[in-house]
């Protein structure tokens, strides 16, 4: 058996393994993202932790161990922006949040009532962590704020007290990150998964395919080749035969046969791709085969071909089957879709 899509079918095979992949590894490499799971905890255990010296960098998104965090009073007009000073891993943070975001009222709260509360010396101090981003030092009034919470530079262990870009850090979260690349991977692995299936489901096809040709004429089992012979029209540039009343499509996309004394409409569709909206870079050639079997109306576009001088081929073809089956409505005009409309009607 020989059949043109054969390459298309190991192909597809080939390019659905790539894709499923590459779905791996686009997830393998953005693993630190995806392995968070949106928890600053986990982020910060894992060693992605921002301090004044930090060295991991993960798009420039850390998690922060927060031992107390105070309300500067300082924040932007519309109440959306506030800026806090928080007490993290080596030292004294500036943190820009919105002071209605839930997370950032319960840390408020939570510290608030422990230093209210009288606890031993002993007893290790509370932790809560968040996910933070560096911001470049944009606010003048951080200095100050500085002066007020550290006036001695006691946690700002740094030459001549100077207040660096890294102590800036605004509240954020890797969720939009994760969501994302989730769904690049799955995306990618479904198409991948989709190739393999639509491979396996054509090859099924054309084996039907082929034992409805063997069965037309047995003479063709093993020799498909004979169709060249044989068959009442040829043109093998397009892959397509006329034999017994039936076309038959041997193609790099398919192997179809189609009984012609069902067709009701046939004609064919053109698309071109551009580039930049003008210059055409391809040409796909396809049959819009409309039949009535088995008391219902089959509606199929069968690719041929993407040959960009298969045209005047494709042409012949359908002028052929016009001439020879007659009852046929042959051609896309307004005539011809309102008859199948009408034709559609009539058959419910």
């Amino acid at each position: 058996m020989n059949f043109k899509s054969k390459s298309t079918f190991i192909s597809y095979i080939l390019i659905g393994i790539a894709l499923i992949l590459g779905s791996i590894f686009y997830a393998w490499y953005n693993k630190e993202v995806l392995l968070t799971f949106n928890s600053a905890e986990k982020m910060y255990h894992d060693g992605y932790y921002f301090t004044s010296a930090a060295s991991n960098d993960t798009e420039s998104i850390y998690s922060l161990a927060i031992y107390d965090m105070i309300d500067t009073g300082y924040g932007t007009d519309d109440g959306k922006s506030e800026v806090y000073t928080v007490f993290g891993d080596d030292g004294l943070y500036f943190l820009e949040a919105n002071p209605n975001n839930a997370k950032i009222k319960s840390m408020l709260e939570f510290f608030d009532k422990y230093a209210s509360e009288e606890h031993p010396d002993d007893e290790p101090l509370p932790v809560r962590y968040l996910i933070v981003e560096p911001h470049t030092d944009s606010t003048s009034i951080l200095s100050t704020i500085a002066d007020k919470v550290d006036p001695d530079s006691t946690f700002r262990n740094r030459e001549e007290g100077k207040l660096y870009d890294d102590f800036y850090i605004s509240q954020t979260s890797l969720t939009k990150n994760i969501a994302f690349h989730l769904a690049v991977t799955l995306v990618i692995m479904v198409v991948g998964v989709g190739m393999i299936i639509v491979a396996f489901t054509r090859k099924s096809k054309n084996a039907d395919t082929y034992e409805k040709l063997c069965e037309l004429d047995e003479r063709l089992r093993d020799n498909i080749n004979e169709l060249d012979n044989i068959a009442d029209y040829v043109d093998k540039s397009l892959g397509a035969y006329v034999y017994k009343n039936h076309l038959i499509l041997n193609t790099k996309f398919g192997f179809d046969m189609f009984n012609l004394n069902n067709l009701v409409w046939l004609y064919h569709n053109i698309t071109r791709h551009k580039m930049y909206a003008v210059i055409t870079v391809g040409i796909d050639y396809a049959l819009q085969i409309n039949m009535f079997e088995d008391g219902r109306c089959r509606e199929q576009r069968v690719m041929l071909t993407n040959n960009k001088k298969a045209e005047d081929a494709v042409v012949s073809l359908i002028t052929y089957i016009g001439m020879n089956y007659p009852n046929a409505l042959i051609g896309f005009t307004p005539e011809t879709k309102q008859a199948y409309r009408e034709f559609k009607q009539s058959h419910r």
